[in-house]
């Protein structure tokens, strides 16, 4: 039951509140797009448009045809540089245009350009000199180029003038029915064989038929050139009265067009362009510095986006009357950039940084005082807010705060600037949020500074009677508990990153039905205040993010809630169960408007939402719904190769006529591709994506270029793909063009044939000379052969003879080896004998001798003789010479290198090189054992051999 009192009355409110005419309306400016002569490259005077299937628009221009696709413009010339006056596309994409004594068309040639087609010579002899083709329409399957000579139709192969039993201007078509003015007579309707005059049509003699629009009821609209309008139903004409009739007799009506949304535009030739409702209200005027740059418009043309083109007498403005966004600025009278806007006694009031401004609800469009905004006196400078409160007017500036009272800003306190102002229980008192802090006012001469608390206090709600909350952009969030009277602050706490906000800078805090909401720099959060705590409001974060910033929020009567983001901007439309549904897209038109000083949005009812911009305000309506996902499509506007001349292959009108892909010599250096979409709303933000199949693996990233080139493409098929993406993230239809690259000449396959011909040719006499050439290699190798088996048989018996006398050499040698070494053994031997032989010798004697005398002093004296005959070197020497003999003069080299060795020291460096053993040296030196082990230690010592060193090792390796 709950949920289906909610739903029922939620639908009440939407009912109530969409349900209500436009109650308040004020002076805006649609978006526009304006072109000059420097962007098209034509001539000023534009004096008809169309637009054909694909959306591209076409100009009847002083200087040609003018074609523009979305992104560029192109001209097109007719013969002898002809001013065109009009133009209609057909159906079957002919480009039917009319100039001066010229008619024909355009239609796509072979490669897709545009090529014009004259018509003039169709006419018949008689035909009188044509002068100006002021209009080019369709009436049952024929052409009728009408002039003020007077009609001539085309039924697709011949010319010819529709009979004149009166003279008639120019021809009207309203739905089915053909109508012609007549020159002082009236107006006439084609019956199928004729003009017929209608009775009492004479009512329009004195002035020339500019337009002719269908009306309710069945009738018709008749507009003038000298501004009057008449109403023609059922076979009368009655003048359509209207309060704009005054301003539209003083402009001078050019053209008029009847809107898809069933308004009327009038072009005039003195006062720009007037939009009236079916009952002849004025809605919208503009005129030059006021959305149009020229005050003359020659042709007007609504297009499928609802835009309306205005052909200008110097330019093209597009004027985007179906969107619901809309600027005020200084066309509109209002300088400065935007900061608040409140509604206050049938008043709109708008704050800027230059001042305050107003503007009565309802202004006549066409009153060029009641259309501007006017400057509140005494209120020059910096306005923050403007604030309806108890019936009155309270102005927040830079200079102090202000009462708005007879169109003049009167000051009540001016100590220094204030934010922004808030009502208190008791009736005329109101909290100031100031530069520094809060002040408390209790009259409006009487004001007073509230606690200690200095800082800049411009965001602040109330939590209760007592607490608010204030939010500083650049610290964090107070919370801060008055007295009853509000004259002291009994309490402030301080509320950061520590308390649960990702940080403590760019938090703002807003009253969202009752409710605080706390804007973080990441995320949205709400005060528990239960448990003095922060929490993440889901439902928000789900449709905004938890990772973006929110700068703004402002919730209107039904619940929908605005914001404003770092990454986008739009609202929340609450749904009937609680829920919320986010529109963002449509905003996207919008955001580079906006301005980034103190954002603000200002809801004043269910048409007027205004966005604080960088030049005044952007004004939103959200009852004008318009359909932002309309199918859109990619056209490829040009394909040139670059070979040593630019050579066009497909000229982007039309449908591509080739049967088989487009094919390319490889002697190109460049293709280049163009490519638009003709989607008009927001054409600047357009971004393409392009993909060359078998080149590019993927799409590239998008961008705004709207060309690429390609060079020295490899042979091979191809296909260029592209598409667009328009500022509501919509993606078009893809536009392709395939295309065959050829190989070099030196890769076809003739040249493939030819170069195996050559190959066999240039085989076959190669393999005949190389015949010839062994045979005369194969005789005279066999002759080199022979010689050089002589001279190897010369060089065989040379080495052979050297060969015996090396031989006999190396014997030689190896004798002497052997000779040399019994030498050294045999000298080694034979010292050893000698020793023992004089030994033996003496030993003899002296046992003879003792044998002779037997007594104890003999054997000392043989035992003397032996020592004696030990210490005698005769025999040393002789074994010193062959020992040097064997063992390479190393006795003689050790006593050169060790000049403080003994005698005895040296024959133990002998002894320990034959690797003698120590009893064996002991024996030999007639020492015992361990006089050997000292004898060593000290030889080791004077040799500076260290202990891991071995002796006997060492005087091995000693050379």
């Amino acid at each position: 039951m709950r949920y289906l009192i909610l739903y029922l009355s939620s639908l009440f409110v939407a009912y109530f509140s969409f349900a209500q005419p436009d109650f308040y309306g004020f002076s805006k400016i649609p978006l526009t797009k304006t072109f000059n002569t420097n962007d098209y490259e034509g001539g000023i005077q534009n004096w008809s448009i169309s637009e054909d299937r694909r959306g591209f628009i076409y100009v009847a221009n002083n200087f040609g045809l003018l074609e523009y696709d979305g992104i560029t413009w192109r001209r097109y010339n007719v013969p002898n540089t002809t001013r065109l006056r009009s133009v209609y596309v057909d159906a079957d994409d002919r480009i039917y245009v009319g100039g001066q004594n010229q008619l024909g068309y355009f239609f796509p040639n072979a490669n897709g350009t545009l090529s014009f087609t004259s018509l003039h010579d169709l006419l018949p002899p008689e035909t009188p000199q044509v002068e100006d083709i002021w209009k080019v329409i369709k009436y049952e399957e024929k052409i009728l180029f009408c002039s003020y000579q007077g009609i001539i139709q085309y039924d697709g192969t011949k010319l010819e003038w529709i009979p004149r039993n009166f003279e008639y201007e120019l021809a009207f078509l309203v739905g089915n029915t053909l109508f012609c003015d007549l020159p002082h007579g009236g107006m006439a309707q084609w019956n199928g064989q004729d003009f017929e005059l209608l009775p009492q049509s004479d009512v329009l003699r004195e002035s020339t038929i500019a337009a002719i629009l269908p009306h309710k009821n069945n009738g018709f609209l008749i507009f003038q050139k000298d501004g009057q309008i008449f109403q023609f139903r059922q076979r009368k004409f009655t003048k359509w009265k209207l309060e704009s009739e005054g301003f539209l007799r003083n402009s001078q009506i050019n053209t008029a067009v009847l809107l898809k949304n069933n308004n009327i535009a009038i072009g005039t030739q003195n006062n720009g362009l007037l939009i009236l409702s079916q009952e002849g209200k004025a809605l919208k005027h503009l005129t030059k510095g006021k959305g149009l740059n020229n005050r003359t418009v020659l042709s007007l043309h609504e297009d499928s986006f609802n835009n309306l083109w205005v052909g200008l007498n110097n330019g093209i403005t597009m004027v985007e009357l179906g969107s619901p966004f809309s600027l005020i600025d200084e066309q509109s009278g209002l300088p400065g950039t935007g900061y608040c806007a409140v509604l206050f006694e049938e008043k709109l009031y708008l704050g800027t940084s230059n001042g305050l401004f107003y503007q009565k609800v309802n202004p006549d469009p066409i009153s060029t005082e009641a259309d501007n905004y006017q400057l509140i006196k005494n209120s020059s400078g910096q306005v923050y807010n403007a604030q309806n409160i108890n019936g009155e007017l309270y102005l927040s500036h830079h200079n102090g705060g202000y009462t708005v009272q007879n169109d003049y800003a009167e000051p009540f306190y001016t100590g220094n600037g204030v934010w922004k102002f808030h009502s208190l229980n008791e009736p005329g008192e109101l909290l100031i949020g100031t530069y520094e802090g809060f002040r408390l006012l209790n009259d409006r001469n009487s004001s007073s500074r509230i606690g200690n608390f200095l800082e800049s206090s411009r965001v602040f709600e109330f939590l209760n009677d007592s607490t608010l909350f204030m939010t500083h952009g650049y610290k964090g969030v107070y919370k801060i508990t008055f007295n009853g009277d509000y004259t002291e602050i009994l309490d402030t706490k301080f509320y950061g990153e520590k308390d649960g906000f990702p940080s403590n800078i760019l938090i703002n805090v807003f009253n969202l039905g009752n409710q605080l909401v706390f804007a973080a720099e990441r995320g949205i959060f709400s005060y528990d205040g239960s448990g003095d705590s922060l929490k993440h409001i889901t439902v928000l974060e789900a449709q905004l993010g938890d990772d973006i910033h929110v700068s703004e929020l402002s919730q209107d009567l039904s619940g929908n809630i605005y914001f404003l983001s770092d990454r986008e901007m739009g609202y929340l439309e609450k749904t009937p169960f609680g829920g919320y549904k986010k529109h963002s897209a449509m905003f996207s038109r919008i955001k580079k408007f906006l301005s980034d000083d103190l954002e603000n949005i200002s809801i004043i009812d269910h048409q007027n939402v205004f966005f604080g911009a960088k030049e005044g305000f952007i004004h939103y309506n959200p009852s004008l719904e318009k359909v932002y996902n309309q199918p859109f499509t990619t056209y490829i506007r040009s394909v040139s190769a670059k070979t040593d001349t630019a050579e066009t292959l497909y000229g982007g009108a039309g449908a591509i006529l080739y049967e088989e892909p487009i094919s390319l010599p490889a002697y190109f250096t460049s293709l280049r591709f163009q490519f638009a979409a003709p989607y008009f709303d927001g054409q600047d933000e357009l971004v393409f994506q392009y993909q060359l199949e078998n080149f590019d693996k993927i799409w590239s990233e998008w961008s705004s270029v709207t060309e690429k080139e390609y060079t020295n493409l490899s042979q091979g098929d191809y296909i260029f793909k592209v598409r667009a993406k328009n500022v509501f993230g919509e993606i078009s239809e893809v536009a392709s063009f395939e295309l065959r690259v050829y190989p070099p000449w030196y890769r076809s396959q003739i040249a493939y044939i030819a170069y195996a011909c050559i190959l066999i040719l240039v085989f076959g006499l190669s393999m005949f000379i190389l015949d010839i050439k062994h045979k005369k290699e194969r005789a005279k190798l066999t002759l080199n052969q022979k010689r050089e088996l002589l001279k190897k048989d010369h060089e065989i018996v040379e080495v052979s003879k050297k060969s015996e006398e090396q031989i006999s050499r190396l014997r030689n040698d190896k004798l002497r080896a052997e000779i040399d070494h019994k030498n050294r053994e045999l000298a080694t031997t034979t010292m050893h004998l000698i020793n023992k032989n004089e030994f033996m010798l003496t030993i003899r004697d002296a046992i003879k001798d003792s044998s002779k005398n037997g007594s104890k002093d003999t054997f000392k004296k043989i035992i003397r003789d032996i020592d004696r005959n030990l210490s005698e070197d005769e025999g040393w020497e002789q074994f010193t010479k062959h020992f040097d003999q064997v063992h390479g003069e190393f006795l003689n080299n050790i006593k050169r290198e060790h000049p403080t060795l003994t005698p005895q020291e040296i024959k133990l460096c002998a002894y320990l090189r034959m690797n003698m053993t120590s009893k064996e040296i002991a024996n030999l030196l007639n020492i015992s054992v361990r006089g050997v082990e000292i004898s060593r230690y000290r030889l080791r010592k004077k040799l500076d051999i260290s202990r891991d060193t071995n002796l006997i090792d060492y005087m091995l390796e000693y050379s």
